[in-house]
C-alpha cells in the first residue's frame, strides 16, 4: 500500500522542476493613510463615549420633563381628585392624562384609562399597550387614599428618538470629519518623511568616489531628523564599503597584472629551455647548462609564488589574529636562524628584557627574516645588528642595521613597492621581500622606512604601536 502524495497539485512533470511558491507580501498602507485611520479610530472612541453619555442624558432629561408635567398637574388634581376625574372625562382629556383614585385599595374614581396600582413614586409602565409615565402619591390625601396620575410617554419617547438620531448623525459626521482632517493634516505631517524617502531613492546605487553625494536632509520633525542621521550614517558606511571594494578590486587588478608580468619572464625562459632540450642535439655540458638555467627559472617562479601567497595571507588577516607576542624573543630566534641559513653572517641582538605586545607573531617574524635575507642577498652584508626597544611615545621600534652596500636615498621609499628592484639588488629576486615588510608594518598599525645605518650599510626601521 502506497502513501498518498501530500501535494499532488504541486508535483512537477518528469524531467522538470516545480516552481517555488510565490512569497506573497502583505499589502502595506502609506503613513498618511495610517495617520488618517488613527485619527478616525480616535474619533470613533471619543464620539462613541460622548454619544452614549448624550443619549443617556437625553433620556433622563425627557423623563424629568414628563415628571415635571405630572408634578404641575398634581398640584391641581390632588386638591379634589374625584372632581378632577369627572372634569377630565367630560372635557375629553383622557388621551392626554389619566387619573385613578383608590381608597383602601378599591377604585373610587378613574378616567377611561385605568392606571394600575403602583408603589408611590414615578415610573414608566405600559397600560393597554401604551407606555405611560405614572406618578403615584398620597400627598394631601385622606388616610387610605392613593391617587395615580399618568400621561402618555409616546411623545417623550418620540422626542428622545429624534434627538438620539441627531446625536448619531452628528457622531458619524464627526468621525468622517476627523478622518478627512487626519488625511489632510497627515500630508503635512509626513511630508518630511516623504521628502527623505525621495532623497534616499534618488541617490545613485553606485556613487562615484570622486564626486561624493550630498547627505540627505530630514528637517521638519524630530523623528525625520533622527531618521536622516541614521540613514546618513548607514549611507556613509555603504559608500565607504563600496569605495574600499572598488579600491580592493583596482589593487587586485594591478597586482594580478604585475604578477603575471613578473611570472611571464621566467616561464618564457623555461619554455625556451624546454624547446631547446626537445629539438636540439646537445652534448652533456650544454645539456647541464640548460638544465641549470631551467632549475634557476623554476626556483624564481617558486620564490615569487611563495611571496605572493604570503602577501595574500597578510591581506586576509584581521584583529582577531593578533595575540600576545614577545618581540625580543622573536628577534633573537630570527637572528639565530639567519646565522644558520647564511653561514657568513653574524647577527648581534640588542633587545629589552620585557617587550610583549599584541601582534602577528608569524608576520613580525617574516618581516625580520626578510630584512636579514635582503641584507645578505642584495647588500652583501656579513654583519647585522637587530635592536628592539620600547620607545617613550608608547611605540616599539625594531631596527636592523647591516654593513652591506646599502640603498641609495632616492630608492629607499620605492623599494617597499611590490616587484620593485633597487639598483643595488642582485638578480633573481622577486621584488616582494620588502613589500612584505611594509605590509606587516601596516597590519600592525605602524610603518617601515630606511635610514642611514651605524654599521656602514643601511638601517631598516619598523615602528609599531605598543598594544597591550
Amino acid at each position: 500500500m502506497t502513501e498518498p502524495a501530500l501535494h499532488p497539485a504541486r508535483e512537477a512533470a518528469p524531467g522538470t522542476f516545480a516552481a517555488p511558491p510565490k512569497n506573497h507580501r502583505r499589502r502595506s498602507f502609506s503613513l498618511r493613510t495610517r495617520v488618517a485611520g488613527a485619527a478616525a479610530a480616535g474619533a470613533i472612541v471619543i464620539v462613541t463615549l460622548i454619544s452614549l453619555l448624550s443619549i443617556r442624558a437625553i433620556e433622563r432629561n425627557n423623563v424629568q420633563q414628563s415628571d415635571q408635567q405630572l408634578a404641575i398637574a398634581a398640584r391641581i388634581v390632588l386638591i379634589e381628585p374625584v372632581i378632577a376625574v369627572n372634569f377630565i372625562s367630560v372635557t375629553g382629556l383622557n388621551n392626554d392624562m389619566a387619573v385613578t383614585v383608590r381608597d383602601k385599595g378599591a377604585i373610587t374614581a378613574s378616567t377611561t384609562t385605568e392606571l394600575p396600582a403602583l408603589p408611590t413614586g414615578s415610573r414608566t409602565t405600559t397600560v393597554g399597550g401604551t407606555p405611560y409615565r405614572i406618578l403615584t402619591t398620597t400627598e394631601i390625601q385622606p388616610a387610605g387614599r392613593v391617587v395615580s396620575l399618568g400621561i402618555p410617554a409616546a411623545g417623550a419617547a418620540e422626542a428622545t428618538s429624534e434627538q438620539q438620531r441627531w446625536v448619531l448623525g452628528g457622531a458619524l459626521l464627526a468621525i468622517a470629519a476627523a478622518a478627512a482632517l487626519g488625511w489632510l493634516l497627515a500630508g503635512a505631517a509626513v511630508r518630511p518623511i516623504v521628502r527623505l524617502t525621495r532623497q534616499v531613492g534618488a541617490r545613485s546605487a553606485f556613487p562615484d568616489p570622486r564626486n561624493p553625494q550630498a547627505p540627505v536632509e530630514g528637517s521638519g520633525v524630530r523623528e525625520a531628523e533622527k531618521l536622516a542621521d541614521a540613514v546618513n550614517t548607514m549611507l556613509q558606511r555603504v559608500d565607504q564599503a563600496q569605495a574600499e571594494t572598488a579600491a580592493a578590486l583596482e589593487t587586485a587588478r594591478d597586482f594580478a597584472a604585475v604578477s603575471a608580468h613578473e611570472l611571464r619572464t621566467p616561464l618564457t625562459a623555461m619554455r625556451t629551455d624546454l624547446e631547446v632540450l626537445r629539438t636540439l642535439d646537445l652534448d652533456e655540458a650544454q645539456r647541464a647548462e640548460i638544465l641549470g638555467d631551467l632549475q634557476h627559472s623554476q626556483g624564481r617562479v617558486e620564490t615569487t609564488l611563495t611571496a605572493l601567497e604570503r602577501l595574500a595571507t597578510g591581506d586576509l588577516t584581521n584583529e582577531h589574529d593578533h595575540v600576545a607576542t614577545d618581540v625580543g624573543d622573536l628577534c633573537d630566534q630570527a637572528a639565530h636562524d639567519a646565522m644558520r641559513h647564511f653561514s657568513g653572517l653574524t647577527v648581534h641582538i640588542d633587545s629589552d628584557a620585557e617587550l610583549v605586545t599584541r601582534g602577528l607573531p608569524a608576520g613580525l617574524r617574516l618581516a625580520v627574516d626578510n630584512a636579514l635575507a635582503n641584507s645578505v642577498k642584495h647588500g652583501g652584508a656579513t654583519e647585522a645588528l637587530v635592536s628592539a626597544h620600547r620607545a617613550a611615545n608608547s611605540h616599539i621600534v625594531i631596527t636592523i642595521d647591516d654593513n652591506g652596500r646599502g640603498i641609495p636615498p632616492e630608492e629607499r621609499e620605492a623599494v617597499f613597492n611590490r616587484f620593485f628592484r633597487g639598483s643595488q639588488a642582485s638578480k633573481g629576486g622577486s621584488g616582494l621581500g620588502l613589500a612584505l615588510v611594509a605590509q606587516q608594518a601596516q597590519l600592525h598599525g605602524g610603518r617601515a622606512y630606511f635610514d642611514d645605518g651605524t654599521l656602514g650599510g643601511v638601517r631598516l626601521v619598523l615602528v609599531l604601536p605598543d598594544r597591550v
